[in-house]
């Protein structure tokens, strides 16, 4: 799988995740994080950064893990 691909997700993650920041405590963040990619993102890209869930090099902030942590587990149940 292309690395630019990934590094593109992880961006816009990232910047997600910043702009919810101030919602609440950072579970609450990741949940909504995780909320947004499930409603907005093409089945493609959630697939793609699902299957990368358990990679902590992929550079995603606290806050980004989290949520693709928890898509990982919705898309896991589809």
């Amino acid at each position: 799988m292309s690395t630019s691909k990934i590094d593109r997700l992880v961006k816009m993650i990232n910047q997600i995740s910043l702009n919810m920041r101030s919602n609440g405590e950072e579970d609450l963040v990741a949940m909504q994080v995780s909320e947004h990619l499930e409603k907005f993102w093409s089945p493609p890209m959630k697939d793609l950064i699902s299957e990368h869930a358990d990679r902590k090099d992929l550079g995603l902030t606290s806050i980004s893990y989290s949520a693709v942590k928890k898509l990982a587990a919705i898309q896991k149940k589809k």
